[in-house]
């Protein structure tokens, strides 16, 4: 069963796409956090604000005290559309109130350089893909390119986790939603005009970093798997942002059961999710363990706090009272 396993690949890192579309991209997503709000889009913000909270749109909120100390923990979408937003007012509410806010990275301040991403994506040896690849695959991913308007042969120095990732990006393109209206910008753009403490939790170097040092073989079955899927995955793409939007928690929740289904190794979700959740877990402890008495806001893609081990359940074992506000 292989529904929905390219979208919890974007859910988990389509922050990364920003990365790969370079400087020119930041710039502008830079310049849109600057942008007055329309007097349309105050319109709706004052009638969505009328709704009680649970009514809202989106959901994955939870909240952890310790002492003096609030921390609430949101689950983003790195996808959206315009009409995604204002969000829910408990989850408005909750960024409203925070000192500070704590993403996976701020992709608004930190941009690797395209010398940078090419060090990651391509192969150290004089490899290249149509030799790691298998005949079948690599022509139908070729077909895929040259619908995109590209040759696959451009792309033969660079492993195939980065290859995958142009596909997403292709996948995107045809879908109805867009990486620059994704729940987390939403949240990076409002906590930047609104001077709010940022600090990330992860950087995008050590994202880059996870994804290179996949084994060849785990990459291979990640993009077979994602050139399988291709026709289906913008339509994907558009179911996962629906029940992201309904808050549909237990969908989130069995989404990994997909890989092992789909015979992927073990090494993928470990260092994809559990390991991620498990360091950033131990970072929020020391936060919480520290007894500010600030508010904080952690807003993080939604596996990291459904799919166990998730930040969730790791605060809950190490004794705190974790609980689902909506």
């Amino acid at each position: 069963m292989k529904k929905m396993i390219l979208s919890l690949f974007t859910l988990l890192l389509a922050g990364v796409l920003a990365a790969c579309s370079g400087d020119e991209d930041a710039a502008e997503t830079e310049d849109s956090a600057d942008e007055s709000v329309t007097e349309e889009e105050e319109a709706t913000d004052d009638e969505d604000n009328e709704k009680e909270s649970g009514e809202g749109k989106g959901g994955f909120l939870w909240k952890v005290e310790s002492g003096d100390t609030e921390m609430y923990l949101q689950g983003t979408i790195h996808l959206g559309t315009e009409d995604f937003y204002p969000l829910d007012p408990a989850i408005e509410e909750a960024y409203d109130r925070a000192d500070v806010v704590l993403p996976e990275f701020n992709m608004l301040e930190e941009q690797p350089s395209q010398e940078e991403i090419l060090e990651y994506a391509t192969f150290e040896d004089d490899t290249t893909l149509d030799e790691v690849l298998s005949e079948e695959t690599y022509d139908e991913l070729a077909t895929i390119f040259e619908d995109n308007g590209l040759d696959l042969e451009t792309m033969n120095e660079f492993q195939p986790w980065f290859v995958e990732m142009t596909l997403l990006q292709f996948t995107t393109m045809m879908s109805d939603v867009d990486s620059q209206a994704g729940v987390d910008l939403y949240f990076l753009e409002k906590a930047t005009e609104d001077g709010k403490e940022i600090v990330s939790l992860e950087s995008a170097d050590e994202q880059f970093e996870m994804l290179s040092s996949y084994s060849m073989d785990t990459q291979i079955q990640t993009l077979e798997l994602a050139v399988d899927g291709y026709e289906d995955a913008a339509d994907e793409l558009e179911e996962l942002t629906e029940t992201w939007l309904e808050g549909d928690v237990e969908a989130m929740e069995t989404m990994s059961d997909d890989y092992g289904e789909a015979g992927i190794n073990d090494e993928y979700m470990e260092e994809l999710n559990d390991n991620r959740n498990i360091d950033m877990a131990n970072q929020l402890d020391e936060i919480l363990q520290e007894d500010s008495g600030q508010v904080y806001f952690v807003f993080v893609g939604t596996a990291h706090v459904t799919v166990d081990p998730s930040i969730v359940t790791e605060l809950e074992d190490k004794g705190y009272e974790v609980e689902h506000v909506y």
